[in-house]
């Protein structure tokens, strides 16, 4: 809409583009919009794209952002994703969450690390600071990408350590793929 700002000479035609392109779940909420908007007699009269948006985000943003953050980032889970994905989201979230006490972020960080990189990451023993953790786990990714290359795709055997079991691991930082043993 933005790109094609001149197709739309003023707010109300705009709104009701929008309006016009609703599906699904914001069709109910449509017909109740323009109900609410309808001067008998009158005519539609929709208000300005402030006001449009505000009932938009009232009507389908969650009741609890931070809430719904906190339970969205105590679900997090790194998986098969490199570090970097993990730690993107993993901010994202944070951030909506409105958390600040960096402990919590340490605890909730490692929390959904894969294991393996966890313990690499504690090995380096990183100060108490998010972004020390981030490195760690970066740098404990990097080791366990060289110990597959160098074990030629064999994972490494150490007591009490579970590790992922994936057909491949990637690691973009050390530009490899390595195909694992099944």
């Amino acid at each position: 809409m933005l790109a094609h700002n001149n197709n739309f000479p003023d707010e109300h035609t705009a709104i009701m583009f929008m309006l016009y392109h609703m599906d699904k779940k914001a069709l109910v909420w449509r017909m109740e919009f323009m109900a609410a908007h309808t001067v008998s007699g009158q005519g539609i009269h929709l208000g300005t794209m402030e006001n449009f948006f505000a009932a938009l985000d009232s009507a389908f943003q969650p009741f609890d952002m931070e809430g719904n953050a906190l339970r969205q980032l105590h679900a997090l889970k790194q998986l098969s994703r490199p570090v970097d994905e993990y730690v993107s989201e993993f901010r994202v979230f944070a951030t909506r969450a409105g958390l600040t006490d960096v402990l919590q972020l340490i605890h909730l960080f490692r929390q959904g690390l894969n294991s393996d990189i966890t313990i690499q990451a504690i090995r380096r023993g990183p100060d108490n600071n998010l972004q020390a953790w981030i490195e760690a786990a970066k740098q404990g990714e990097e080791i366990i990408c060289m110990e597959r290359i160098y074990l030629g795709g064999k994972q490494a055997k150490r007591p009490n350590r579970i590790l992922a079991k994936e057909k491949h691991y990637t690691n973009p930082n050390c530009q490899m793929t390595v195909k694992l043993a099944k």
